[in-house]
């Protein structure tokens, strides 16, 4: 969820599949920035030193090295498990305190913060609108592949569906609505303070004729929920590739939060939740690498000179620099901010994953225990740590009593493309019609 505060500049993009955007025109290496692995740069030697052929030579050795770094089914579906589990997670355990501040969670809950649930009176750990937002964002495109499409302009408006069905369960009691599977689940039509943002833009969406949205909002409501765009991508690569991952979940976010600083960020979650279950084993180096030199190098390529993705590009450096830190956890988060805004939700997200790079515990409990909106920095940390170390890495305490474990598993599985047929069938094809 988020806390209205505004930036004040917007701005417009788009284009061919999925919304590929502009191109760099530079015409020399350096100046683009991407890194020439070796089988590249040996064919390089033997061809004219052209920009268009060393992109697509990258491109192209990077798609392979994607397919071939998942081992088999069972691994690629543990961490899209994973991804959309410890969103969830991470979730969950910051809701509780995330209008709290620090000194507040610490007095409460102990020195180190909070890192156990706290339950309902039945005995559940209750997500936010986050979780509830990224599973009608995984309706919405599984819909939309069932219908056959596959170009961003042509997805948007089924994502868009999803979103204004989410809108109702915040508006009104329980019905069963024909064209949405995850609106027959009762649990979902409860108000989790959804945002401010999402809240009036749908509202906007959901009236009559051809409405549109107009704000300059940045808030963290657009980057929470794109991690299922990531985890298709990561899953079917050649339907979704990542840069196509990264247009498309920028153009999810846009559908309520206008500001670039939330295009921005919502593009690099979902392109590095993307990138993680391609490689077996990530270490800080290897994350580094995936973040700057994979995702952040291919958002300069589209958008070059843009002075809101160098404002991002910094930020981010800045935490993964302040991860390899002496800096505690609390004093380095207070220096990237509160999670409030979209940049700064994963700016701390990523500090969080890279400071506790082979520990899913550590990294949501660091990303939660901070004055700012925990449930989404979690969220956010918890969505690219269960893309890197998998469902199985989720200690069995965080599962147990996680709300909606089940539903939330089987959305994964869906996306991922492990569900049987006839489920797929039942929830994406029957239900729209």
């Amino acid at each position: 969820m988020e806390k209205p505060k505004d930036g004040k500049e917007k701005r417009q993009w788009g284009g061919r599949r999925a919304g590929a955007g502009r191109k760099a025109t530079s015409g020399n290496v350096a100046t683009i920035g991407l890194r020439i692995p070796a089988d590249v740069e040996e064919i390089l030697s033997r061809q004219e030193n052209r920009t268009a052929f060393i992109i697509e030579a990258i491109r192209e050795h990077y798609k392979r090295k994607r397919t071939h770094n998942i081992m088999n089914k069972e691994q690629l579906q543990d961490r899209c498990r994973g991804s959309l589990v410890g969103g969830a997670v991470g979730d969950a355990l910051g809701y509780e305190v995330e209008f709290m501040t620090l000194p507040a969670i610490l007095k409460r809950f102990g020195k180190h913060g909070i890192s156990d649930y706290v339950l309902d009176k039945i005995g559940i750990a209750e997500f936010s609108d986050d979780t509830q937002m990224s599973l009608f964002t995984a309706e919405g495109l599984l819909t939309a592949i069932a219908a056959g499409k596959i170009y961003g302009k042509d997805i948007l408006p089924y994502i868009t569906e999803a979103y204004k069905n989410w809108y109702l369960t915040q508006c009104y009691p329980p019905y069963i609505k024909s064209r949405s599977w995850l609106s027959d689940i009762k649990t979902l039509w409860v108000r989790r303070a959804p945002g401010t943002t999402c809240m009036s833009a749908l509202r906007s969406l959901s009236g009559p004729g051809n409405p549109t949205v107009v704000n300059n909002s940045k808030g963290c409501g657009g980057v929470m929920r794109v991690a299922p765009i990531g985890i298709f991508s990561a899953a079917h690569p050649e339907t979704l590739d990542l840069e196509h991952c990264g247009l498309l979940a920028g153009q999810a976010a846009e559908i309520t939060h206008k500001h670039p600083l939330s295009t921005f960020s919502s593009m690099a979650h979902a392109m590095i939740v993307a990138e993680c279950p391609a490689h077996d084993k990530i270490d800080r180096e290897m994350f580094r690498f995936i973040v700057i030199d994979r995702v952040f190098k291919l958002l300069e390529l589209h958008f070059k000179d843009d002075r809101h993705l160098s404002l991002l590009t910094n930020l981010i450096n800045r935490a993964l620099t302040l991860a390899e830190s002496e800096k505690s956890d609390t004093e380095a988060i207070s220096v990237l901010g509160e999670g409030w805004v979209a940049e700064e939700t994963l700016a701390i997200a990523l500090f969080s994953v890279m400071r506790y790079i082979d520990d899913f515990e550590k990294c949501v409990c660091c990303a939660v225990n901070h004055d700012g909106d925990s449930d989404s920095t979690g969220a956010v940390a918890g969505n690219i740590s269960g893309a890197i170390l998998g469902y199985s890495a989720i200690p069995e305490k965080y599962l147990a009593n996680l709300e909606l474990h089940d539903v939330i598993l089987s959305v994964a599985d869906d996306v991922a493309g492990i569900s049987a047929k006839e489920q797929m069938t039942e929830r994406y094809v029957k239900h729209p019609e």
